[in-house]
């Protein structure tokens, strides 16, 4: 698995004998030790700023030009990235990072300000050179489940996130166009070697009388480049990477990269992909600790754990026993954790980005696309299933193989198992909305559901729709979707599209009005301002709005002495005010604008 930068870098120096049909090489993988430049990393920071929904982002970039800061996300395909969930990536001297992170969370229109973090590749040295079958498919039961299918004739494809994919073996035509976020062009060739073994274990052409086998043999391969030629990188590169795959397509993810640091960026970006119905997996890491790794430890991602290479293939080429065992180096769940969902084996046999097969090439790197590869083969089999839809699947099949030293929710996947698994079909269920019909607001106020409830599955978002236009989302309960309506005037249909995380979806919609606008008040009849009163002072007032009017209310020195609602006059006595006083009406539409009459004057 590979590591994110927050940086991330590749794993281990690790060598694996390559099977080729002339000769026996090499392959190398670079360093997890490795670090950015000593130069590069003293001259500049990088911080991923997020904006506040409705937010003037212009107000926020010129609070960092001013202080030196530099967009670093370049091109239009990263911009439009991270602008999916309201943020964008900008490179600060580091003399000035301090500053420019206290300016920015003092900005009102700044949700959060964040240091970039670096992230790598999860690799593990490999052990056994000599290995050259691939035991790992038969110990997640694929040829049981490639009688049923191979990836169906409507191909599915998986985004591999990592250092790009090499066009070469089995792995020539299984590729559609890509995206390169570390040179910033849609050229992601593997200049490292990671992401091609992780894509070849996915979708290496199956039965064709040449090197080796993925999980789904018709499966495509998306390339997302967003780990370097050291197999390190950013969060914010793998965060536009993860959208970029869901907005061209993919709704499988393979992400075999992590760091045990949480950022927001991240977070926020895999959120997207599940709102979008996809499934992000991802390996659990190489630690051999309990130690959390993102992305995998966020909630919605399913997280794969390794284990140990069947024991005993010559004798029992089904792998029947003896693969049930958590591998030593594999991360795993501590008691009470429940991060690492599912294991798959650790120690596979793969291709290099030269296009020769090399066996022993050991971490949840490689674990992590078997799983994506059983996932892209029940998709093939269940086209509407969303990500929730996969993943459940895929641990309903795990759930009778538990590991002998646990660590794992579930346990090691069987595919053919999986493949005929249900899902939840309901839709959730919702009493109503507010606010309601009839209901006059103003401003920005939140729009949400009333007596939610989803059984099985439960609620993934919500989505805001204003006279049939998406202007908004909420994954995060109670699911209301807070909008500013200060551009609306009048009737004004809300709607709330309310989805579990099985795709299953309820409509909840009302008419209301809105009104920006302040009523109009003033006072109609009272003693000249400047003049000393005794005794009863009334107060004749009117006011209007095209709404209604609420309330109107009596201002002796600016507080609220009375209110009414139906009279046209305020009446009070000089002994209850003080010895100079002034008096204001101040009106109330149903929307909650309000207006100040003229301010009166008066000694007693």
């Amino acid at each position: 698995m590979k590591l994110t930068k927050r940086r991330v870098t590749v794993g281990l120096i690790s060598t694996a004998v390559v099977v080729s049909m002339t000769s026996v090489t090499t392959w190398a993988l670079a360093a997890d030790t490795k670090k950015v430049p000593a130069a590069a990393a003293a001259s500049s920071v990088r911080l991923v700023v997020g904006y506040k929904t409705g937010a003037d982002r212009s107000a926020a970039t010129r609070t960092m030009s001013a202080a030196g800061a530099r967009v670093t996300t370049g091109d239009a395909a990263a911009t439009s990235a991270l602008s999916a969930i309201n943020a964008s990536s900008v490179s600060v001297p580091s003399g000035r990072s301090s500053a420019m992170i206290s300016a920015l969370r003092s900005d009102p229109n700044v949700a959060y300000v964040e240091q970039d973090v670096q992230t790598k590749a999860f690799d593990v040295t490999p052990t056994d050179p000599s290995f050259k079958l691939q035991n790992e498919m038969y110990t997640v039961k694929a040829p049981a489940a490639w009688d049923t299918t191979t990836g169906g004739a409507t191909p599915i494809t998986v985004a591999v996130i990592d250092t790009g994919v090499a066009n070469e073996g089995d792995l020539v035509g299984a590729l559609v166009p890509g995206y390169d976020f570390v040179n910033k062009d849609a050229s992601p060739a593997d200049d490292e070697g990671h992401g091609t073994a992780v894509a070849a274990l996915i979708a290496a052409r199956g039965n064709n009388g040449q090197g080796m086998a993925g999980v789904c043999w018709t499966c495509k391969i998306m390339p997302v480049k967003v780990l370097d030629s050291e197999g390190s990188g950013w969060d914010s590169d793998v965060a536009k990477g993860i959208i970029w795959a869901v907005q061209k397509g993919a709704r499988i993810l393979n992400l075999s990269l992590g760091s045990p640091q949480s950022t927001k960026v991240l977070a926020d970006a895999v959120a997207y992909a599940n709102m979008n119905g996809a499934l992000v997996v991802a390996a659990a890491g190489n630690a051999g600790n309990t130690v959390k790794q993102y992305p995998g430890a966020y909630g919605d991602v399913l997280t794969v754990a390794a284990t140990n290479r069947c024991p005993a293939f010559a004798s029992d080429p089904d792998c029947t026993s003896g693969t049930t065992t958590r591998s030593a180096f594999s991360s795993y769940n501590k008691a009470g954790d429940s991060w690492v969902d599912v294991a798959a084996p650790g120690t596979v046999l793969s291709m290099d980005r030269f296009g020769n097969y090399s066996s022993g090439i050991q971490g949840t790197s490689f674990s992590s696309p078997i799983v994506a590869g059983a996932a892209a083969l029940i998709k093939s089999q269940h086209p509407n299933y969303t990500g929730w839809s996969l993943a459940s699947a895929i641990y309903s099949g795990a759930a009778q193989r538990k590991l002998a030293n646990g660590g794992v929710n579930y346990g090691l996947i069987d595919i053919p198992a999986s493949l005929p698994v249900g899902t939840d079909t309901t839709a959730p269920t919702a009493t109503g909305i507010t606010p309601g019909n009839g209901a006059v607001k103003r401003g920005t106020f939140a729009v949400s559901p009333l007596g939610l409830k989803d059984d099985r599955s439960g609620i993934r978002n919500t989505t805001l729709w204003v006279n049939n236009k998406f202007v908004g989302y909420s994954r995060n309960a109670p699911f209301g979707v807070s909008f500013n309506f200060s551009s609306y005037k009048g009737p004004t249909k809300i709607e709330l599209r309310i989805f579990d995380r099985a795709g299953n979806n309820k409509i909840v919609s009302s008419t209301i009005t809105i009104d920006n606008t302040k009523p109009a008040v003033r006072i109609t009849s009272a003693p000249k301002s400047g003049s000393k009163l005794k005794g009863k002072v009334t107060i004749g007032y009117t006011g209007s709005d095209a709404y209604g009017i609420n309330r109107f209310e009596l201002l002796l020195n600016g507080k609220v002495a009375q209110k009414h609602t139906n009279t046209t006059a305020f009446a009070f006595a000089t002994t209850a005010v003080p010895s100079k006083f002034t008096v204001q009406v101040r009106a109330y539409d149903r929307a909650g604008n309000s207006s100040l009459s003229a301010k009166y004057s008066y000694t007693r």
